[in-house]
């Protein structure tokens, strides 16, 4: 029945986009607050503890640069993790679970979101690798996989993954387009308030080097943007999966 229901549901990107921003009018303060701990406190640590990388030229060259810090991006990815999975939590909860609950759900549910993850970041990675294409294609395809991992308590990677291709199929162009156009938007915001802001605070004679209040002003600034678009993403994964399998009642913990 399941496989039935799937097969006749046609995502909608602009149906989707009403989904997220009804979730973001709800649950404004609840998403503001998880997203402030696990996505803004941690993106603002990497940047004020990552150096600059001036030489881009060369994969090596990057990587030598970042290969000191390979344990604090790895810790910092985790924490991220534990945002994403409170944030499906509470949503698919419906209300029945507070902040708290949430983070302990998602905490309980980090080492197999952990493997899922990875997995799929493998596939993805592999298909990047097949020009381009199939890369793009596959993550279309699992790009609502950990929601659906922890909604219907899924703990295995290969199961997952294939209940995940189950409830995109025939969604792939629609998923794109819709990752896309919302990506594109948060870049151009992104580089409009970088360029902004920076412009301002230069102005204003705060120093614009690493390590001034200036640079450190700016960071601020991105970091909340990019929080807001991490969260964003969350969220778009939630109205992917609800609409392709017309779930609208709570799942977690039922």
């Amino acid at each position: 029945m399941m496989e039935a229901m799937v097969d006749t549901k046609r995502f909608s990107p602009s149906a989707g986009w009403d989904e997220v921003r009804q979730l973001l009018g709800r649950e404004m303060p609840l998403l503001v607050a998880i997203a402030g701990v696990f996505f803004l406190l941690p993106g603002l640590i990497l940047s004020f503890r990552l150096p600059p990388v001036e030489d881009i030229s060369s994969l090596n060259a990057i990587v030598a640069v970042l290969q000191p810090y390979l344990p604090l991006i790895f810790v910092i990815s985790l924490i991220q993790m534990v945002g994403q999975l409170a944030i499906w939590s509470l949503v698919m909860a419906g209300g029945r679970l507070t902040v708290g609950e949430a983070i302990k759900a998602a905490l309980l549910f980090l080492p197999f979101y952990f493997l899922i993850n990875l997995a799929s970041n493998l596939i993805v990675g592999l298909g990047l690798l097949l020009f381009i294409l199939p890369g793009i294609y596959l993550a279309t395809r699992l790009a609502p996989i950990g929601v659906i991992a922890i909604s219907e308590n899924i703990r295995n990677p290969i199961v997952a993954i294939q209940r995940s291709f189950a409830v995109t199929k025939g969604n792939a162009l629609p998923i794109f387009a819709f990752l896309l156009i919302i990506g594109i938007v948060f870049l151009l915001i992104s580089i409009v308030c970088s360029i902004v802001f920076g412009s301002v605070l230069a102005l204003s004679g705060l120093d614009m080097d690493a390590g001034g209040a200036g640079s450190a002003l700016l960071a601020v600034i991105s970091g909340l943007v990019s929080a807001a678009g991490t969260t964003v993403f969350t969220l778009m994964a939630v109205a992917i999966y609800r609409q392709l399998t017309g779930e609208t009642t709570p799942q977690v913990f039922s």
